[in-house]
């Protein structure tokens, strides 16, 4: 269970800017309001440095591997 509600909230993190942006200026606001427990919010905590840089779009040309 807890496994999955990290897992989901990383996706939603990861593909929903305002959110995001939400997390780098109010952590504690947003861990509050998921209403994560004690330990799940300790691990969305250690990973709030991760889920918040800037993505980048990734280039999917693919070709860079083929010589």
């Amino acid at each position: 269970m807890e496994e999955m509600q990290i897992q989901n909230f990383v996706h939603r993190v990861s593909t929903d800017e305002k959110l995001r942006e939400e997390l780098q200026h109010d952590c504690d606001g947003v861990i509050m309001r998921e209403g994560f427990s004690p330990r799940v919010a300790r691990i969305v905590t250690r990973l709030v440095p991760h889920l918040s840089l800037d993505k980048k779009p990734l280039d999917t040309s693919y070709g860079w591997w083929s010589y």
